[in-house]
């Protein structure tokens, strides 16, 4: 069945009604069901609809999770062997087109999340109390991330900031220009309504706050090289004094550290077995590949696929940067994990896909999952937004605006290097944009962003012309795949299949 995604983002289809007067059981009012007009009434029925918001954040965790690190050259795609995970192939060897699955699973999941905001926005036009009016803002605020991720990723894409009746579903793309400006109007609306973090009680932890829409609302403005209005809201960040530095970068990413002085945003899932809905199977899908690895006293689950596996590349990175301290908090060598006790091979031969490097950072730690016999669930969260991002942004925000202060721009990005026991940077000017690049590369990976800062500062056509080439067969031997690398219509994602057969007035990105 085809479907338009913006209409409504999700449809499930739950089975095939056939011979059965139809109009008469559509007719039939459902029992136990209120209605969008009869609900938005209460505070707990507005607080209801934003949590529905950040349920969305939570779908399809694991496409979210291999998406864009499989596209940067983090990752690898990996599995059992040859076509186990063919989405994740084609999008890290830049062979995918409109039908790709993620692709799709993307584009779709960030729509459920407008349509979600647009409803809980424009059924409370009104609102008359604070937690009506926080949790408006909290819904600008998630629909600006939404498009934000639509806009950098797909180009122009249609927008929409309300429901839509039937004759309205075939939307047309937007400008560019105006969807940054609806992104940057509704950070600055949620800005001004919500309040900072420690003003949100800890049942509240896991929602957007000032902060967060300050350091969004900065990121657009960088990314649209607006550079002195994104130095001002990293600022404003910094000096609020919400936010610090952990002290242990292997920990930045791991259970202990949810909702931490390090972190804006992240997205929240639970390891709770009474609610397996909520939890991830990253620990199942994306840890090393069984039966190859083997853990010894590395605390990783043998029970894994291997989808997402390290790239060689990161592990040369942070080898000629000097960096110890972040590679021993993301990856393992194998080497290192033989030193604890563990393997990675079989008969002499790794995994397909795999240098024998293991992911620390999101990693599938054992102590973060019911037991080992529930290894598919997981309940560690993904950070979207930390401290040490907002830092690196802000630096390359002055790097780069009108008047360049690499003075302080050097203040922030040592602040993320002295957690790493690396010396301060003196470099200024190109060369400071330079190692701020490097800078983010290391600190971030596998949270989402390298991507994006690829495409962004240009740079994508040459760190990835040759991503997908040689694949590691696992015996020492590669695939070769001439064709594979980034290719010019790579600079935005093609609009999927679904929504260009049902959308008639929506034009697809160029090259595809």
């Amino acid at each position: 069945m085809k479907f338009n995604t913006i209409k409504f983002g999700l449809l499930i289809l739950v089975g095939t009604l056939s011979g059965i007067g139809c109009s008469d059981f559509l007719d039939t009012t459902q029992r136990g069901v209120t209605s969008q007009d009869n609900f938005y009434i209460t505070d707990n029925d507005v607080l209801q609809g934003m949590y529905g918001i950040y349920d969305n954040l939570q779908s399809d965790n694991v496409s979210t999770f291999q998406f864009k690190n499989v596209l940067s050259d983090d990752a690898i795609a990996g599995g059992g062997g040859r076509g186990d995970n063919t989405w994740g192939e084609q999008l890290d060897e830049f062979t995918f087109g409109s039908s790709n699955n993620m692709v799709r699973t993307q584009f779709t999941r960030y729509y459920q999340i407008v349509y979600k905001a647009n409803l809980l926005i424009s059924k409370v036009p009104n609102p008359d109390t604070d937690v009506k009016k926080i949790a408006i803002a909290e819904a600008k605020a998630i629909r600006a991330y939404a498009y934000f991720e639509l806009t950098t990723l797909w180009g122009p894409v249609p927008l929409v900031t309300v429901p839509l009746n039937p004759s309205e579903y075939a939307q047309p793309n937007a400008t560019l220009a105006a969807l940054w400006a609806q992104i940057e109007t509704d950070l600055k609306d949620a800005i001004a309504v919500l309040p900072v973090k420690s003003q949100f009680s800890a049942a509240r932890k896991g929602e957007v706050t000032k902060g967060t829409a300050q350091a969004w609302l900065g990121k657009a403005y960088l990314y649209q090289k607006k550079y002195d209005e994104a130095a001002a809201q990293f600022d404003a960040v910094i000096s609020s004094g919400e936010y610090s530095l952990l002290a242990d970068f292997a920990q930045v990413t791991r259970e202990s550290s949810e909702f931490g002085s390090e972190s804006l945003f992240e997205i929240s899932f639970s390891k709770d077995l009474s609610s397996v809905t909520e939890c991830t199977w990253i620990t199942a899908y994306c840890g090393p590949r069984s039966p190859w690895f083997k853990g010894g006293t590395s605390g990783i689950s043998e029970t894994a696929w291997g989808w997402c596996e390290p790239d060689k590349s990161l592990w040369d990175a942070f080898t000629a940067a000097g960096d110890v301290v972040r590679r021993k908090g993301t990856l393992m060598s194998e080497d290192e994990l033989i030193a604890m006790g563990g393997s990675f091979r079989v008969n002499g031969n790794l995994p397909y896909g795999c240098y024998g490097l293991v992911r620390l950072k999101h990693g599938a730690w054992i102590a973060e999952t019911p037991g080992e016999a529930y290894h598919t669930i997981g309940g560690v969260n993904y950070r979207i937004t930390r401290y040490a991002d907002v830092l690196l942004m802000a630096a390359e925000a002055y790097n780069r605006k009108s008047a360049p202060d690499d003075v302080k721009a050097l203040g922030y990005i040592n602040q993320v290097r002295k957690r790493a026991q690396l010396p301060n940077l003196t470099s200024t000017g190109n060369q400071l944009f330079a190692d701020i690049k490097t800078e983010r590369r290391l600190e971030l990976a596998y949270e989402f962003v390298r991507y994006q800062d690829l495409i962004r500062w240009g740079d994508a056509p040459t760190v990835l012309a040759n991503q997908g080439k040689s694949i590691p067969k696992g015996d020492g031997t590669f695939f070769s795949f001439p064709d594979a690398g980034f290719k010019t219509k790579n600079v935005l994602l093609p609009f999927p299949e679904t929504e260009i057969s049902v959308n008639p007035n929506i034009t697809q990105n160029s090259g595809w």
